[in-house]
């Protein structure tokens, strides 16, 4: 799992009945983050352009379709989606929304849906959290000496906005233990083949929701 891995997570606190909620609720408009255009700034990618509306894959309306049909999907039909292809973790778990999403190469089209799902969630959050999304040639553990995040979202009832400067290392220590649950799913049968247990990873809503697919 090595090479050109990109990941999001998060921790955000919220009782199982906003957890409920959320997952059935269709993700907001881009409305619901104050400042998307401020996505990459402060950060690794600070000073790109953050295409919200597909300007660079215009000439492809077939994608575009696919990534608006997307947007107007539920988190439960979302995180589904994703874990029929495996390392995806999506689940509450004491008192919080637990998220851990791995992929193999960039795509920052769908890594865009899946950061205004996790604004949505702020909606039915006990408190703020923030939400991080890192990678390049790197594993998938979380950011190691000094690495910078790609961006920073927080995501609160008020709704969401990006951070451009952020305590990371403070956030690091409180995704410690969605990423330790994370990678001790990762099978490595020390071929070229890495498995996935995610006997423990979903909640049993994405679950049931993924024996429907």
């Amino acid at each position: 799992m090595g090479g050109r891995s990109y990941m999001v997570a998060t921790r955000i606190p919220m009782s199982r009945a906003g957890f409920d909620s959320w997952l059935t609720t269709p993700l907001p408009g881009l409305d619901v983050i104050e400042n998307p255009r401020d996505m990459w700034r402060g950060w690794a990618l600070d000073g790109q352009d953050a295409d919200w509306e597909f300007a660079a894959i215009a000439d492809s309306p077939a994608a575009v379709a696919g990534f608006r049909e997307d947007r107007r999907r539920t988190p439960v039909e979302l995180l589904a989606a994703r874990a029929a292809t495996g390392f995806t973790l999506a689940r509450h778990r004491e008192q919080a929304l637990e998220i851990y999403l791995y992929d193999y190469h960039a795509d920052v089209y769908n890594t865009q849906t899946e950061l205004l799902m996790l604004a949505g969630a702020g909606r039915f959050a006990d408190a703020e959290g923030a939400v991080m999304y890192w990678g390049g040639n790197v594993y998938p553990d979380l950011p190691i000496d000094g690495d910078e995040p790609l961006a920073v979202l927080l995501a609160g009832a008020d709704g969401a906005r990006f951070a451009g400067r952020y305590p990371v290392d403070r956030l690091i220590e409180q995704l410690r233990p969605v990423e330790a649950a994370f990678l001790g799913a990762v099978v490595d049968s020390g071929d070229e083949n890495i498995g996935w247990d995610d006997s423990e990873m979903l909640d049993p809503a994405v679950r049931a929701q993924l024996t429907k697919r």
